[in-house]
């Protein structure tokens, strides 16, 4: 993901859905997913009617990006979302996202067992290719 670009809705300068999607790595129809989903705030418009992006909604949808990239689930991005805007506690949102680190990193200690078992059956067919015994 690129850094975000500095916004500032003073000078008119907010993105447009497809800036801040380009911006963010993910496409528009991904941005208005999280929105109808309530996962994103709806943005404010300017004066044509199009979806403006400042600062704020970038940092946001940042974040939802990096839950998404990170395995979370729809539901959980929801719930989260819903405890953000009904004022929940830092401290009751801290813990939904030590939670999500606990799945993020049990998924991550599988994915590295597969991956050593992975490099092993190569390493294998590698010593058969060149007819090298196993040390």
């Amino acid at each position: 993901m690129n850094p975000l670009p500095d916004v500032n809705t003073a000078t008119g300068t907010a993105l447009t859905i497809s800036a801040a999607a380009d911006a963010l790595g993910i496409t528009v129809d991904t941005i208005r997913y999280y929105e109808k989903e309530g996962i994103a705030p709806a943005p404010r418009r300017g004066g044509d009617g199009w979806r403006r992006y400042d600062q704020a909604a970038l940092t946001w949808l940042a974040g939802v990006a990096m839950l998404r990239g990170t395995g979370m689930n729809v539901k959980e991005m929801k719930e989260y979302a819903a405890a953000y805007r009904a004022g929940s506690s830092d401290e009751e949102r801290l813990t939904l996202l030590e939670q999500h680190r606990t799945a993020v990193l049990a998924r991550l200690a599988e994915v590295n067992r597969h991956l050593s078992a992975l490099e092993r059956k190569i390493d294998a067919y590698k010593q058969a290719i060149s007819g090298t015994p196993e040390p």
